[in-house]
């Protein structure tokens, strides 16, 4: 264990990759928070470069069994209680902060999947977390995060609860730019849509399909419509106008799930 200082220049570093994008995409960092997201990113293989605890956290069974885990070149530093606090973006500190390698996932292709998930412009990190979660839970193979949040962002780790290391997740500019690529690539293109789309449990979803989900506040623009395979929808029986996207985000991936269990993919 080396101790740190909370005003010594790397905790100023830390909170630099915490808070900016840049950042951690020049350093090819991801921040996870506690010792859980640690020791599922661990089970993933992920390279650990830095791990940072409070110094009152170093008894608790779970922080010292995952500390226990890391490579002997990783040497914990540890720092006065409260500091990490002011690094994060939580109230409450769970005690330790690590510093991931971001790996360089391939961009998705049929013979590697044929399922991939796309948010088209998603702009909530919790919502886009929640959806890479549920996408590793239904067996898509990746991810694409086509204009809207950071994939990188701390909420985006925390909501996606481990799924993040498990699943490959790229980038593109443009819902559009990403939709050209994967259908050329040989995917049906297959996007969610409010209304007057095909009933989502109706529609064929097996083969190679990237179901495309949007904006929490527009869905998806017009210029992503007019690039659709098919449109789809989610009937709904009450009066209630729309889902929240991680909601009919996780529906549809599971309604992929539930075809490719009882059709051949």
């Amino acid at each position: 264990m080396r101790p740190l200082s909370a005003r010594n220049p790397r905790v100023n570093t830390l909170a630099r990759l915490a808070r900016r994008r840049e950042d951690r995409a020049d350093q090819r960092a991801l921040l996870v928070e506690g010792p859980v997201l640690l020791a599922t990113a661990l089970d993933a293989g992920a390279e650990v470069v830095d791990v940072y605890v409070h110094d009152d956290a170093l008894d608790r069974p779970a922080v010292a069994a995952v500390l226990a885990r890391l490579d002997p070149a990783v040497v914990p530093w540890v720092v006065p209680s409260g500091t990490l606090e002011r690094v994060g973006d939580v109230r409450t500190s769970q005690g330790v902060i690590s510093v991931i390698r971001q790996r360089d996932a391939p961009w998705p292709s049929p013979a590697a999947t044929s399922f991939v998930l796309v948010l088209a412009e998603v702009a909530d990190p919790g919502n886009a977390g929640t959806l890479i979660r549920a996408a590793a839970a239904a067996g898509a193979g990746a991810v694409v995060l086509a204009g809207g949040v950071d994939p990188t962002n701390l909420k985006v780790v925390r909501a996606s609860a481990g799924a993040l290391f498990g699943i490959d997740v790229v980038t593109a500019p443009t819902p559009v730019d990403a939709l050209a690529r994967l259908s050329t690539a040989g995917y049906r293109i297959v996007g969610t849509v409010v209304r007057d789309g095909q009933p989502h449990d109706e529609a064929d979803l097996t083969g190679p399909v990237a179901l495309v989900v949007g904006n929490e506040a527009h869905g998806l623009g017009p210029e992503v419509v007019a690039v659709l395979d098919r449109a789809i929808t989610i009937p709904m029986a009450g009066p209630t106008e729309s889902l929240n996207v991680a909601m009919a985000g996780t529906i549809v991936c599971f309604e992929v799930l539930r075809q490719r269990r009882h059709r051949p993919v």
